[in-house]
C-alpha cells in the first residue's frame, strides 16, 4: 500500500520543489521564452490560410463554392518552404552553440526573429509573407535544437523530463494565443486581419534579449570548454547544496575524460553513439511524419474538409486542449518514465486518426453530423496523446540521449530529420487531399495512423527507460551495450540506492513489467 500512496505524496516531495532552486526555476522559464514564437508562428499561419480577407488577397474565386481559396500549389509552398528554414536553422546550431556557447546563440536567434518578422509585416505580396517566414523559421530551428538541450544540461536528473517538457508548454502557449488572435481577427476585412497576427509575435524575441543578463552559460558546457570554475559557480547556483553541485562537475569531468570522441560529426556513428543516434533522431521523425506538421499547418484546412463551419473556434479550442493536457501531464516523463508515454501515445494517436478517417467517409457531403462530431472528439483525443506524449518526449530523447561532447550535434540531426519529415509531409499533404490529385480527403488519416503504428514497434523494441538517470549513468548504460529492456531496472536500482524508493509508483512498476 506504500507505493499505491506515493502517486499522491505532499508537493514537498515532489523532484520539481525537491530538487530546484529559485534561480534554477528562473534560467528554465526564462530560456523557454523562444518556444512561444515556435508555437505562435505555426498556429498563425494554420489560421491565416482559410481567412477571408487573406484568401481573397491571394488566392482564386471558385464559382462552384462561389469561395476564395489559395491553390495546392500555394498553400503547399507557403507552408513547405518556410520548414527549409527550419532545417537550416537545426543544421547550424551545433556550429554555434558549441563555439559561442548556448547563451549567446540565444541571442543570435533573437536578432534572427526580429529580422524577419519584420519581413512578414512589410510584406506587399504572397511571397514576401513565405520570404519572411523562410528566414523566421531559420532561428525556430535554432530553437527547437538548441532550448531542449540547454534545459538538459541545466536540470537535476530527477527533473530532467520535466523541464524540457516546460519547452514544450511555451510552444502550445504561444500557439494558443496566436489561435486567440486569429479567431478574434479572422472576420476582418483588409491586410490589417492577419499583418496583426505577424506582428503580435515580434514581442517574443524581445523577451529573450530582455531575459538574456539573468541566463548562465551552461555548466556541461563550460565543463567542456574547461571552464571548471564558471562551470562549478553556475552548477552551484543550479543545485540545492554545494557539494551536490560539486559531485555533479565531477561526475561531468570524468565522462568527459572517459569518452575519447572528439566531438567531431563522424563520432555519431562510431561504437555505441550508433545507437544512441539511431534512438535520438526516430522518436522526433516518427513525431513529424504521424501527423504533428500536418495538423500544425493545415488544421483549420482539415476541419473545414471534414465539414465543420465553426473551425476557428475548433481550432482555438483544440489548441487549449493541448496546453492543458501539457499542464497537467508535464510530470509524467519523470513520474511514469519516457517508455510507457510513447507506448500509450503510438497506440492512441493510431486508433485515432483510423477513426477520423473511419467515421468521415471519403467523401464528406454525405457524412452525417453525428460521425462529424465523433471525427472532431477524435482529434481532440488524439491532440490530448500528442501533447502528453510525443511532443515533450520528441524533444527530450535527442537532449538526454546522447554524450555531452556529442549533445548539440546529435540534436540537430534529429531536430534535421524531423523537420525534412515535416517539410515533405508539409509539401505532398494538400496534394493527397486534393481531389485532383490524391483524393485521399479525409483517408489521409489511414496514413498518419499508420506511421503512429510503426513509431509503437519501434518503441517497444529499441527505446530504453532514461527516468531517473543522470547524463552521466546513461553514458555507462550505453558503453556496457545493455538491453533496451533493462534499462528501467537500472533506473529502479538507482532510485532505491538513493533511499526513494517509496516515491515509485506502483502504476509505472505496472507499466514497465510486461516490457521486461
Amino acid at each position: 500500500m506504500a507505493n499505491s500512496k506515493a502517486f499522491f505524496t505532499h508537493p514537498r516531495e515532489w523532484s520539481l520543489y525537491r530538487d530546484m532552486t529559485f534561480a534554477a526555476w528562473r534560467v528554465a522559464l526564462l530560456a523557454s521564452i523562444g518556444a512561444m514564437v515556435f508555437g505562435y508562428d505555426t498556429a498563425w499561419w494554420s489560421g491565416v490560410l482559410g481567412m477571408p480577407a487573406f484568401t481573397s488577397r491571394y488566392g482564386t474565386y471558385n464559382a462552384a463554392t462561389k469561395k476564395y481559396a489559395l491553390s495546392s500549389a500555394l498553400t503547399s509552398s507557403g507552408s513547405g518552404i518556410p520548414t527549409a528554414g527550419r532545417i537550416i536553422g537545426s543544421i547550424a546550431t551545433p556550429y554555434i552553440a558549441d563555439n559561442i556557447g548556448r547563451r549567446w546563440c540565444m541571442m543570435v536567434m533573437a536578432i534572427l526573429f526580429i529580422a524577419s518578422i519584420i519581413v512578414e509585416v512589410t510584406a506587399k505580396s504572397y511571397w514576401q509573407i513565405v520570404f519572411g517566414r523562410f528566414f523566421n523559421y531559420i532561428p525556430m530551428g535554432i530553437a527547437g535544437a538548441l532550448v531542449p538541450v540547454y534545459q538538459a544540461e541545466c536540470a537535476p536528473a530527477s527533473t530532467r523530463g520535466g523541464l524540457v517538457t516546460m519547452f514544450t508548454w511555451f510552444v502550445d502557449f504561444g500557439a494558443l494565443i496566436a489561435s486567440c488572435i486569429v479567431f478574434s481577427t479572422h472576420s476582418w476585412t483588409g491586410e490589417g486581419a492577419y499583418k496583426y497576427v505577424m506582428g503580435i509575435q515580434m514581442l517574443f524575441p524581445i523577451m529573450i534579449l530582455v531575459a538574456l543578463p539573468f541566463i548562465p552559460e551552461s555548466p556541461r558546457f563550460l565543463c567542456m570548454k574547461g571552464r571548471r570554475e564558471e562551470a562549478l559557480s553556475v552548477m552551484k547556483m543550479l543545485r540545492k547544496d554545494e557539494q551536490t553541485a560539486e559531485n555533479e562537475i565531477t561526475d561531468i569531468e570524468s565522462s568527459l575524460e572517459k569518452h575519447v570522441d572528439t566531438g567531431s560529426w563522424l563520432d555519431l556513428v562510431r561504437g555505441s553513439n550508433l545507437r544512441r543516434t539511431i534512438i535520438s533522431v526516430t522518436i522526433p521523425t516518427v513525431e513529424a511524419w504521424q501527423g504533428q506538421s500536418f495538423m500544425g499547418n493545415y488544421l483549420v484546412l482539415f476541419l473545414m474538409s471534414l465539414g465543420a463551419t465553426n473551425q476557428y473556434l475548433l481550432s482555438t479550442m483544440l489548441q487549449a486542449v493541448l496546453l492543458i493536457s501539457v499542464t497537467l501531464t508535464f510530470w509524467m516523463s519523470d513520474h511514469l518514465g519516457r517508455r510507457p508515454l510513447l507506448l500509450f501515445g503510438s497506440a492512441t494517436m493510431w486508433i485515432t486518426f483510423f477513426i477520423v478517417s473511419g467515421v468521415s467517409g471519403h467523401d464528406t457531403t454525405n457524412t452525417s453530423d453525428q460521425r462529424k462530431q465523433v471525427a472532431v472528439g477524435m482529434l481532440f483525443i488524439w491532440a490530448i496523446a500528442y501533447a502528453c506524449t510525443y511532443q515533450p518526449v520528441g524533444y527530450l530523447a535527442p537532449a538526454e540521449i546522447p554524450t555531452t561532447k556529442l549533445r548539440s550535434k546529435t540534436a540537430g540531426v534529429a531536430y534535421f530529420f524531423q523537420q525534412c519529415g515535416g517539410l515533405i509531409v508539409t509539401f505532398v499533404a494538400p496534394y493527397m487531399q486534393d481531389p485532383r490529385y490524391g483524393n485521399m480527403g479525409p483517408y489521409i488519416g489511414f496514413f498518419f495512423g499508420g506511421i503512429s503504428f510503426l513509431g509503437l514497434v519501434f518503441v517497444f523494441f529499441c527505446f530504453p527507460e532514461a527516468k531517473g538517470l543522470s547524463i552521466e549513468q546513461l553514458d555507462e548504460l550505453f558503453e556496457t551495450r545493455l538491453p533496451t529492456r533493462e534499462f528501467s531496472k537500472e533506473a529502479l536500482t538507482h532510485l532505491e540506492s538513493l533511499g526513494l524508493g517509496e516515491l515509485i509508483n506502483i502504476t509505472a512498476i505496472l507499466l514497465t513489467r510486461p516490457l521486461d
